[in-house]
């Protein structure tokens, strides 16, 4: 049998109690507080010090001698994919199309991240086959819905009137928030999502319910990005788009659409504060043909030049959440699996990113 740490303790007080004739005195002054097992109303005095750690001695002894729970181990993060065409109902929220085979062209659709474009960088066609992902599957996994022991909170008063505009990379960001309030923590104060999976800058102007177009919701029914931010009274919004945008659009037509979406904010919301955020970056092995961190960083330096003609302040996630190999780093990804895209977050990444933002804010 384990012996308690206590006992060297317990057959030092004894012997030495004894000796001295101290059974019967009060002891608190001598040793300047009172263990747990002794109320503010009693003295202490050796025979009940005594007594208490051969309580404690036993239970440490029961303790031991009791068999432990086993810990269950974490499941692994699984992703559910269905094959299908793709339709562009990754307007939904929780829903991410993700290209598989180019079975079928079309032109000016966006509902596909990877699209093929030509060498100037112009949209030419998009790849219609794809399987689905459900957002879901990717963030919804023990990390983030399991309180943990240690209680830590992220967030300030800075974030209470903010909202945080983007696509599927912000929906997991909303998901890591939603869970940690869930479990009583504070997460980035009272901030709103307005968010859905495939939005960009371009499928997002159209009119709510047009073709082609993808819009996030605000008490279950879809606005626009201008609309939302007024209906949640808005007065920070934190925008990041253009994943969706970079590969599937003709780059000018895509300046011209972060202007305008930048604009019609302003327009609807005129003593807003906007900030625009850059894209994340993409895990190892996961980069092929135009979809590359080469070609993200080259966008991201677009969205800099753009912020800079509106006096905006461009927040830099992506070289935070990368490692020193340039990549993201594979812990701070959810979907880093053979059929994941590896561009969005676990709760590590959204950790990271949260952390970044109330540390700089």
């Amino acid at each position: 049998m384990k012996r308690s740490k206590h006992f060297p303790l317990l057959i030092f007080l004894l012997i030495l109690l004894t000796f001295t004739g101290c059974t019967d005195r009060d002891l608190s002054a001598m040793i300047g507080r009172e263990p747990s097992f002794v109320t503010s109303k009693e003295s202490l005095t050796g025979e009940k010090l005594i007594t208490g750690l051969t309580e404690l001695l036993r239970e440490e002894e029961t303790d031991a001698s009791s068999p432990k729970a086993e810990t269950s181990s974490k499941p692994e993060v699984t992703t559910k994919v269905e094959s299908g065409e793709a339709t562009l109902t990754s307007k939904r929220y929780n829903t991410l199309d993700i290209p598989a085979s180019s079975s079928e062209e079309t032109t000016g659709s966006s509902s596909s991240l990877l699209s093929s474009i030509d060498t100037a960088g112009s949209a030419t066609t998009e790849k219609v086959s794809s399987s689905r992902i459900r957002l879901s599957d990717i963030f919804r996994t023990d990390r983030l819905s399991n309180p943990v022991t240690q209680k830590e909170a992220h967030g300030s008063e800075f974030f209470n009137d903010a909202v945080f505009v983007g696509d599927s990379i912000t929906v997991g960001l909303e998901y890591y928030v939603r869970n940690e309030r869930k479990a009583g923590r504070e997460c980035l104060g009272t901030a709103q999502f307005l968010c859905a999976g495939s939005m960009s800058y371009t499928n997002s102007r159209g009119q709510v319910g047009a073709a082609h177009t993808i819009h996030p919701e605000y008490n279950g029914q879809e606005v626009l990005i201008e609309d939302g931010i007024k209906q949640c009274g808005a007065k920070k919004v934190f925008l990041m788009l253009g994943m969706n945008d970079f590969l599937a659009y003709n780059m000018d037509k895509v300046k011209s659409n972060i202007r305008d979406t930048i604009d019609k904010i302003k327009s609807v919301n005129p003593d807003v504060r906007i900030y625009i955020e850059s894209v994340t970056p993409i895990t190892n092995g996961k980069e092929h043909d135009n979809f590359t961190n080469a070609n993200i960083d080259s966008f991201n330096q677009i969205l800099r030049g753009i912020a800079g003609e509106y006096g905006l302040r461009f927040v830099d996630i992506n070289s935070q959440l990368k490692g020193s190999d340039g990549y993201l780093r594979p812990e701070y990804c959810g979907d880093n699996g053979e059929k994941g895209m590896g561009i969005h977050m676990s709760a590590s990444g959204s950790k990271a990113w949260i952390n970044y933002l109330i540390n700089n804010f």
